[in-house]
């Protein structure tokens, strides 16, 4: 039953992205057809704006293991509307959770691509890992 409901949320996030701003239609919705206890998965698309009206920030709030956190990937945006960073937030068990950091130049070129464990997850100290873990 839960699925089904989840199921029928996927346009109503669909459509509140496409509108929010045509140009940036890159939100991942993780797993939204397959949420279990610990799998995570999107439910609600999160949108902030500049004065001017520009993204300044968009992703997606999700859930894992029962917890509220970031998920998949979140957009910051400069006034213009440039990319000038981006976090791919990955929760999982204990050790295999990660977020990859990328910044971005005023042409949109990486300056530096880092992988951190999920220090927010497991309210653990943030330290740069070697790699993916697996």
């Amino acid at each position: 039953m839960k699925k089904i409901i989840f199921l029928s949320l996927i346009p109503l996030f669909l459509v509140n992205n496409v509108f929010a701003n045509n140009q940036k239609e890159h939100i991942d919705i993780t797993g939204i057809s397959s949420a279990t206890f610990n799998s995570s998965f999107c439910y609600s698309l999160r949108i902030e704006y500049y004065p001017n009206g520009q993204i300044k920030e968009q992703g997606c709030q999700g859930h894992y293991n029962a917890a509220g956190i970031f998920i998949g990937n979140w957009y910051e945006y400069d006034l213009s509307g440039m990319t000038v960073r981006m976090n791919y937030y990955h929760p999982d068990e204990f050790g295999k959770d990660y977020k990859i950091i990328t910044i971005y130049d005023k042409h949109g070129k990486v300056l530096t691509k880092k992988i951190y464990n999920y220090d927010n997850l497991y309210e653990t100290e943030e330290e740069e890992l070697n790699e993916i873990p697996q």
